[in-house]
């Protein structure tokens, strides 16, 4: 009986259609080697030698009747049963490719850890003592051939490169290394498997924090010259306030010398007794006034805090002695300082309590009381910066009332032991 399979594109058609049949159960059959499911590869081997089998028939069938015009009227089987043939093993292909699908989203084995590697963004790798590598996974190797222009091979080798590489860093087991215009920090731990020894490095980017990192080093510079420029003023305060003082007071005579010079050619021009006696003894007046205000200047730190009180408008009460070290006073004298303007800008407090002992102080106001917790910030951080280097431990209260208690000699983060 004469079909439509004397049609060559018909014929080519049904082959490639069992071709890819036939290549389906090939990809089966790795997978069903990786899985190590021997049962389910058996039938699956004898399903993909079927389908071969009758590929190659049909292909070398179609062939033989192609090129022999004299067997065109050859009567055989008609074009159906060859259709229905390649949609029998399609579907069985397509039933053994589901079954694999579904066992791998519910069984684990040694392809599913390796998938599951290559979908983290971070790097892994695994190498032996001598470089042989076990485990790679895509990022890893995305990295390698980013630094080194080609595929991961020995992981001793990478890591030697990623030290030569790698930014100044402490830890031997740990690189930071930008590639590109992004950093990566390497980490490298050594496990023990099975009394096996593999060496497990750890790629992760981490250019959001060395941006980070470089903004905080610019503004921990920023503060340190800050900081530099508040010791200066703060060694200052004395010569700063005398010098206030001097032109006050230099005004002042400047004032006075005026009304004194107007009255003498007043008392001159108008000769009266009393009026020159009075004019006399202003004069003497301000002769001493001249000779205090030229007399070397000399205040201790208690003047200097109490003249800086004054100029902000708020009271000073002074209990007790300034420490005897000079780093000690000038911490004590820059808390003073940063407490005022606070208890001004913050509690409207109108007094400043400040409690000196040998082995450190307490700075209290009598402004209104926080509400919330104080957080600490610009000038409360650069006065814990300043503690920290004095080398005494601070402590900064909310409750029951705002208080700074600074003790000399304790330490940075050693604040435990002191009492709001």
């Amino acid at each position: 009986m004469n079909t439509i399979f004397y049609n060559p594109t018909v014929r080519g058609l049904l082959s490639l259609w069992l071709l890819f049949v036939c290549l389906t159960l090939v990809w089966a059959v790795m997978r069903l080697l990786q899985q190590k499911r021997y049962k389910v590869l058996l039938p699956t081997l004898a399903v993909f030698a079927g389908c071969d089998i009758y590929w190659q028939y049909l292909n070398a069938y179609s062939y033989y009747i192609g090129s022999n015009k004299e067997y065109y009227k050859i009567d055989y089987a008609p074009i159906w049963i060859i259709a229905a043939a390649n949609l029998i093993l399609t579907v069985a292909a397509a039933a053994i490719t589901l079954h694999i699908s579904k066992w791998q989203k519910t069984h684990i084995c040694a392809v599913s850890i390796k998938e599951g590697l290559d979908t983290l963004p971070s790097g892994v790798c695994f190498y032996e003592s001598g470089g042989r590598i076990y485990l790679v996974n895509d990022a890893m190797d995305r990295i390698t051939q980013l630094l080194i222009g080609r595929h991961l091979f020995n992981g001793e080798i990478l890591w030697n490169i990623l030290k030569e590489k790698s930014a100044p860093i402490d830890d031997e087991n740990k690189a930071i290394v930008e590639i590109g215009d992004k950093s990566y920090g390497f980490t490298r731990y050594l496990n023990n498997i099975k009394g096996q020894e593999l060496f497990e490095i750890i790629a992760a980017d981490i250019t959001e924090e060395a941006v980070q990192n470089r903004l905080l080093e610019q503004r921990n510079k920023d503060l340190e010259e800050l900081n530099r420029r508040l010791d200066e003023y703060n060694a200052n305060l004395e010569g700063i306030v005398r010098e206030r003082e001097i032109l006050q007071s230099k005004a002042r005579i400047h004032d006075d010398m005026n009304v004194l010079l107007i009255s003498t050619v007043n008392s001159v021009e108008h000769y009266e007794k009393g009026e020159t006696q009075r004019i006399s003894e202003l004069w003497n007046s301000n002769i001493l006034a001249l000779e205090r205000d030229t007399e070397p200047y000399r205040k201790n730190p208690l003047e200097s805090l109490q003249a800086l009180a004054n100029s902000l408008g708020i009271a000073l009460e002074f209990d007790g002695e300034f420490p005897a070290e000079n780093e000690n006073i000038r911490l004590l004298i820059t808390a003073v300082s940063e407490c005022m303007i606070n208890a001004l800008r913050h509690a409207n407090a109108t007094t400043l309590f400040v409690s000196s002992r040998a082995d450190g102080f307490v700075i209290k106001n009598d402004g209104l009381k926080p509400k919330v917790e104080i957080i600490e910030g610009g000038g409360l951080t650069n006065l814990r910066r300043r503690a920290n280097k004095a080398n005494a431990a601070l402590k900064i209260c909310s409750t029951p009332e705002f208080s700074v208690t600074v003790i000399y000699g304790k330490g940075d983060g050693n604040d435990k032991g002191i009492n709001c």
